[in-house]
């Protein structure tokens, strides 16, 4: 009989040696152990074969690392500790917002569903996974349940669908649910009552057993202890909607026409655009140049100087002019 014993067995009893004071821990599946001993066997083997002690004790090390941190990421769940979805991402922020645990949100962060978002004296707009712009008014909570529905505890926010997005964007409150139809629109709760107004599209809201549609330049006001629903009328455009034109998503006008810059204008405004003169409607198509963030109606007073242009406005119009 060969005194010689039989190099798989050798390298199963050196394995078994080198990790016999490894912590007991849960046991990955049946075809993932086997992986991993496969890999963990062919590198030793390699290792052994060359003769360097250096570098078998080296690999040593490395194996134990190795099997370690794979036995330790089966412990739990793999579906359980997935990280959670980013269902938004902040795109603007005023002053300091904060989550409900605390934690300070700045340009970027990352929101994950059941996020609670609390403004204090300040606001901020989020960009949606989903698509579209949603942004929180000053002494609001909110609740951003997924990338296509908020809840809103208190304060105001005001959704801007952007493009044609694939579902709708839902707003709960305790007065009624809010659900957009390719919308521009503003909520509003107090202890009170519920306020809807829209600027563009039209929603719905659903207040118990009522529901009713709203269109542009409307609002629908849902009152606590009632089951009614009043209509009324809203401008599109001035003091109601200011605090979300502040939050309106960057537009860089960097090799951009005077034309696209003038469509995200009134996009973000409720304000038609005009053009008083044959030769300032001709420079519809000047392209712009260099970087400006603003307001829109301020964005608009720096822009048009970059091309010689001013404006007036007469109620819902901008009317641009040469100078």
């Amino acid at each position: 009989m060969s005194n010689e014993r039989d190099p798989e067995l050798e390298r199963e009893r050196l394995l078994r040696q080198l990790f016999a004071h490894a912590e007991p821990r849960q046991q990955p599946p049946a075809s993932d152990t086997a992986e991993i001993r496969s890999a963990v066997l062919a590198e030793w083997e390699a290792v052994t074969g060359r003769r360097v002690f250096v570098r078998r004790a080296a690999f040593a090390a490395a194996a134990s690392v190795m099997l370690v941190a794979a036995l330790t990421y089966f412990r739990a769940d793999p579906v359980a500790t997935a990280p959670a979805p980013l269902v938004a991402s902040v795109e603007r922020v005023e002053g300091v917002v904060t989550t409900a645990n605390g934690s300070r949100l700045g340009l970027g962060s990352g929101i994950i569903a059941r996020t609670q978002i609390e403004t204090g004296d300040s606001q901020l707009a989020l960009s949606l996974a989903s698509g579209g712009s949603l942004r929180i008014g000053p002494r609001s909570r909110v609740v951003l349940a997924g990338g296509d529905e908020a809840e809103l505890l208190a304060g105001a926010v005001y959704f801007d669908s952007e493009q044609e997005r694939a579902s709708e964007f839902a707003v709960n409150t305790r007065l009624g649910r809010v659900r957009d139809v390719g919308t521009q629109f503003l909520v509003r709760l107090d202890a009170q009552q519920l306020d809807v107004g829209v600027r563009a599209g039209r929603v719905d809201l659903s207040n118990g057993g009522t529901s009713d549609t709203a269109g542009v330049g409307e609002r629908l006001v849902a009152s606590q202890g009632s089951s009614d629903l009043r209509r009324d009328t809203i401008p599109t455009f001035g003091p109601e909607w200011e605090w979300a034109e502040r939050l309106a998503p960057p537009f860089d006008i960097d090799g951009r026409t005077l034309g696209e810059f003038l469509a995200w204008f009134e996009a973000q405004t409720g304000r038609t655009v005009e053009f008083g003169d044959a030769a300032a409607e001709r420079k519809r198509e000047a392209l712009l140049s260099g970087t400006i963030d603003m307001p829109p109606l301020q964005k608009l007073s720096a822009v048009l100087s970059t091309v010689d242009l001013t404006y007036m406005l007469d109620g819902e119009r901008v009317v641009i002019h040469s100078r």
